[in-house]
């Protein structure tokens, strides 16, 4: 029976954990580049949230919200960043990606605490989180790495956008 579940961080079990490194490594694999290789654990975040759809042990789909530290004229930005979004190929289509993301959105949305909701969406996923109420900011208003770098994905947000700077810059993409 799948299972509906969240944990934080520290409690997220390392059977599923091991299991969203490892789509991880084999679907975005430019993150596990010279050391990063070898990373056997996701980030230290312990303000991290992790959705998750799975049967026993077995993970089915996932998403996580990680708090980056970001600040805009001395204030900090509180963003849920959300990466990680993934369903496992044998179980697409069947609308789990759909319930992880539902929750997920509620979860920044229900949260206060939260600026904003932010994502980094390859151009043919962004219908499937427009259902979610996410929307698409322009070209370059988030900058990832040294100016010089090449664009990255759309970037995606849910909530308040405007509490966002004319241009935010990023040290990393999650």
């Amino acid at each position: 029976m799948i299972e509906d579940l969240t944990f934080t961080r520290r409690d997220l079990p390392r059977e599923l954990e091991i299991q969203v490194l490892a789509f991880m490594r084999i679907v975005w694999g430019d993150g596990f580049q010279g050391d990063e290789r070898f990373r056997t654990r996701l980030w230290e975040d312990d303000r991290a949230v992790h959705f998750v759809r799975a049967v026993g042990d077995l993970l089915v789909s996932h998403a996580q919200i990680v708090v980056p530290e970001v600040s805009h004229d001395g204030r900090a930005l509180r963003i849920a960043g959300v990466g990680g979004v993934m369903t496992y190929p044998q179980f697409r289509d069947e609308g789990h990606g759909t319930a992880v993301m539902r929750r997920t959105t509620g979860y920044i949305l229900a949260d206060a605490s939260f600026d904003v909701g932010m994502l980094f969406c390859a151009p043919e996923n962004v219908s499937f989180y427009e259902r979610f109420g996410w929307s698409t900011l322009p070209a370059g208003r988030v900058r990832v790495g040294p100016p010089d770098e090449p664009e990255d994905d759309l970037i995606m947000t849910v909530g308040d956008a405007t509490v966002l700077p004319d241009v935010l810059r990023l040290d990393w993409s999650w």
